[in-house]
């Protein structure tokens, strides 16, 4: 029998590999309601820190309310960012840890891999808001990522551990592309800023 959404955020936060085990029969439509609430509550929590005005540098955690002053704008854009960045980040997450599970010869399928994301993040996503605090939450999440790829695909602790680097060095990759393509385009606009005859609108 599955555990229950509370045994579940729980299970993930002080008892993971067997809370791992027991959702080993899960389905892809399971995981994903389970993300889909924990993801809410954690935006909801993202937005109430933005409200009140704490900086990144305060929350010691995903760095979501950078230049933000309070308010009710920044409780939007807080709750906008983080839910979207949440399925962006599910989304590329599980696409990577398959592909390293798979190099490291990991017997389970993608929604294996989409599992082992889904319920690694709790901590991150529950905690990871806390000022000061929150980036050890994160911390714990990576460490639940090696323990659900060990778990759902049926492999040693050092083929998890591949899985989870390989997935790590596809993500940076990815982050340092979009990084490269946005100073590009600043660039540019920086370049036909300066150019005679030449308006930009501002932003």
């Amino acid at each position: 029998m599955s555990p229950s959404l509370t045994e579940k955020l729980v299970g993930f936060l002080v008892r993971p590999v067997e809370t791992f085990r027991a959702a080993r029969d899960e389905t892809l439509t399971d995981a994903g309601i389970y993300y889909f609430v924990v993801l809410v509550i954690s935006a909801l929590l993202h937005a109430i820190v933005a409200f009140l005005g704490i900086s990144a540098a305060d929350t010691g955690s995903t760095g979501l309310n950078l230049g933000m002053s309070g308010g009710v704008g920044s409780f939007v854009t807080a709750l906008i960012i983080a839910f979207v960045g949440g399925l962006i980040s599910l989304l590329l997450w599980s696409i990577f840890l398959h592909i390293g599970a798979k190099v490291a010869g990991g017997r389970g399928d993608f929604a294996d891999s989409f599992k082992s994301t889904v319920y690694s993040q709790t901590p991150a996503l529950l905690l990871g808001w806390i000022p000061m605090i929150g980036f050890i939450f994160g911390l714990w999440s990576i460490v639940l990522l090696f323990l659900g790829v060990r778990e759902l695909h049926e492999v040693d602790t050092t083929k998890a551990i591949i899985a989870v680097v390989v997935a790590l060095v596809l993500f940076l990759i990815v982050v340092a592309v979009l990084v490269f393509l946005g100073l590009g385009v600043l660039v540019g606009t920086a370049g036909m800023a300066s150019v005679p005859g030449v308006t930009v609108p501002a932003t």
